[in-house]
């Protein structure tokens, strides 16, 4: 079972990376862009996985299957080349970061926040991911077996995630607030949440096409909400609920918007764009802590990503989901 492919989201993904690039080697002053990359990936996960799980109704086996091809390969890949590193070069590998990041509950266990020593605190954003996957594949099969409805199920627990961000935001300090509470999956969990709830929302509701600048519009609004002293429960659930909206929105747009986001070389980044999320950070600490240079870091940043695109993600989901299907 074959998914269509869709040029425009491929470019939405490549948006996100470079958003993060941005935000961590070349940092815009009042909005961290390296967060507003996190949410675009967030808001087109949650966009694909309820479309897997309940349009296109997936069996829950084969969109694990699908799941585990895309991310474990490259992901322990990352993990075990970077420990390589650290051994041959005789640095001190900190075993409890390394697990938790294996694991995907480094965002609940992230180390010493702003002193880790492995290169590892961006997998905070994968272990948001797998979490939520796992609840949706729950919802999923309660849904299947009539139990409840999806749209109350999923709209639930997006609510339930604003209602415990306003309750953190009243009741914990702004730092630990946003470096650590603000990365647990029942927060960060609402932008995949609430995506895929106005997907499902809109299959019964189409939204009209609108004029052509209403969409860079929508993504200027959300980027205004991340300004350094608007109120973090803004950012997190109306940035992020704008963001939401305009990817939803994508299906109805003008055929430019859609041409602008195909364009070829976005489209190719966004097919790069797990890979270099895993390998930019080793150059983002490099950068930041011993002094690389730069464009020396973004272009070490990509070539490697796109490097293990190529020699690992790549043909390890391919020989994997063939292998799989041959077993079926």
């Amino acid at each position: 079972m074959a998914d269509q492919h869709v040029d425009y989201l491929d470019g939405w993904r490549g948006l996100a990376i470079i958003f993060l690039l941005i935000g961590h080697f070349f940092p815009i002053p009042g909005i961290n862009f390296g967060r507003v990359g996190v949410d675009f990936f967030f808001v087109l996960s949650g966009f694909l996985m309820c479309r897997l799980l309940f349009i296109k109704n997936v069996p829950i086996k084969t969109f694990y299957q699908r799941r585990i091809s895309r991310i474990f390969p490259a992901h322990f890949a990352f993990l075990a080349l970077v420990l390589l590193y650290f051994f041959l070069t005789g640095k001190n590998i900190n075993w409890s970061e390394t697990l938790m990041a294996s694991l995907f509950i480094n965002n609940y266990f992230p180390g010493e926040v702003g002193h880790a020593i492995m290169p590892f605190g961006h997998i905070w954003s994968l272990s948001v991911e797998e979490h939520t996957y796992i609840l949706l594949t729950l919802i999923a099969v309660a849904v299947r077996q009539k139990y409840i409805d999806v749209r109350y199920a999923i709209g639930s627990v997006s609510l339930l995630s604003v209602v415990l961000g306003v309750l953190y935001w009243q009741h914990f300090p702004p730092g630990q607030l946003e470096y650590e509470l603000w990365a647990h999956s029942e927060i960060s969990a609402f932008g995949i949440l609430f995506s895929g709830l106005l997907l499902l929302c809109l299959q019964r509701v189409r939204i009209p096409t609108l004029p052509v600048f209403v969409y860079p519009a929508l993504i200027l609004l959300g980027l205004a909400c991340y300004w350094r002293s608007v109120p973090l429960p803004v950012r997190g659930f109306i940035g992020v609920g704008l963001f939401a909206f305009t990817l939803n929105a994508l299906s109805t747009a003008p055929a430019i918007v859609k041409k602008i986001l195909s364009w070829t070389l976005l489209k190719q980044i966004g097919l790069w764009s797990f890979s270099i999320y895993l390998w930019q950070q080793v150059f983002y600490l490099a950068h930041h802590r011993d002094g690389l240079a730069t464009w020396l870091a973004v272009c070490l940043a990509i070539f490697c990503g796109i490097a293990s695109y190529y020699l690992i993600e790549n043909p390890m989901r391919h020989f994997l989901n063939k292998r799989w299907t041959k077993s079926e």
